[in-house]
């Protein structure tokens, strides 16, 4: 097959040589999307309209599975607290990364400077279950950190992740922790690209910080921020590792997320054809959420 190719692009012109070589380049990035996208989705979508077991073949039910599972509760209860846990981390995270990103930046290439960034980065490149079990053992009641800093200013110690009311917050805080340093390293490459002479020109006209923070550099992060908006949201809604790994959905199953609803439907009780039903769901919850960040929050700005 490739030697029928190569010869096809001897016979061609340069420009139609050089499109069919780039095809021809991008021949395995297609077939590994083709095999662990493409056909999957194909697959679980066939799946959600049919009747799932593991010793006979499918049967088309329509969209018995669909009716099954949106009015059952364990699927939006898990949705709700997928969303309450998206709401925590996502404005807080962009937040608190732009503000670490704008006092690096003003601090700028001095001393040391590279080390704490660094430092914000590292979590990034742990994974969610290590980032789960050193926050577990800091939120633990009886011997952990937190707590013990709690007993010196004479705070009760808190149950944190073994309570129903502050087991989403506190999973909230180990995922700000993890996705901090991704989002400041994306604002700090957006603030470098921003010429100085706009600061050097307002100045000129009498602003100060505020006005050049609101005028300027918020305009013109503006890419940069939709992009860590989007991207967080994405990963806060698709969030499995973190629960699963400190609480495993408890108590009560009160950080029982929808992937982990989905991944136990799936592999547990051997519902795949709900399960499948339950996944198209979020992949449309994070597609017109996204698609609603990008058209809202995306402005051109010219100057």
């Amino acid at each position: 097959m490739l030697t029928i190719l190569f010869k096809q692009i001897r016979g061609k012109t340069v420009r139609q040589r050089r499109s069919r070589m780039a095809y021809l380049f991008l021949l395995p990035s297609l077939f590994f999307v083709l095999v662990h996208f493409v056909v999957p989705t194909i697959y679980n979508i066939v799946l959600s309209f049919s009747d799932w077991h593991i010793i006979r073949p499918l049967e088309f039910v329509g969209f018995e599975n669909y009716l099954d599972v949106f009015t059952s509760d364990e699927f939006w209860e898990s949705l709700g607290r997928t969303l309450y846990f998206t709401l925590l981390c996502v404005p807080t995270t962009v937040t608190l990364a732009l503000i670490v990103a704008l006092g690096l930046f003003r601090v700028g290439p001095r001393r040391g400077s590279a080390f704490v960034r660094a430092m914000y980065f590292a979590p990034v490149v742990a994974s969610l279950t290590a980032v789960a079990y050193i926050w577990t053992w800091m939120f633990n009641p009886a011997y952990g950190l937190l707590n013990e800093i709690l007993k010196i200013f004479s705070i009760e110690p808190l149950q944190w992740l073994n309570d129903v009311d502050s087991v989403i917050p506190s999973l909230s805080i180990m995922y700000i922790w993890s996705r901090l340093g991704f989002d400041m390293l994306i604002l700090i490459s957006g603030l470098t690209a921003i010429a100085p002479e706009y600061y050097e020109a307002a100045r000129i006209d009498g602003a100060n910080r505020w006005h050049c923070f609101w005028n300027i550099t918020l305009p013109l992060l503006n890419q940069q921020l939709v992009l860590i908006c989007v991207v967080e949201m994405m990963m806060a809604l698709k969030v499995f590792e973190l629960p699963y790994a400190a609480t495993n959905g408890g108590p009560v199953n009160a950080s029982r997320t929808l992937v982990m609803h989905i991944f136990e439907t799936a592999f547990q009780w051997n519902r795949m054809d709900e399960a499948a039903v339950a996944s198209i769901a979020l992949f449309v919850i994070i597609l017109l959420i996204t698609a609603s960040q990008h058209f809202l929050l995306t402005r051109k700005i010219r100057y």
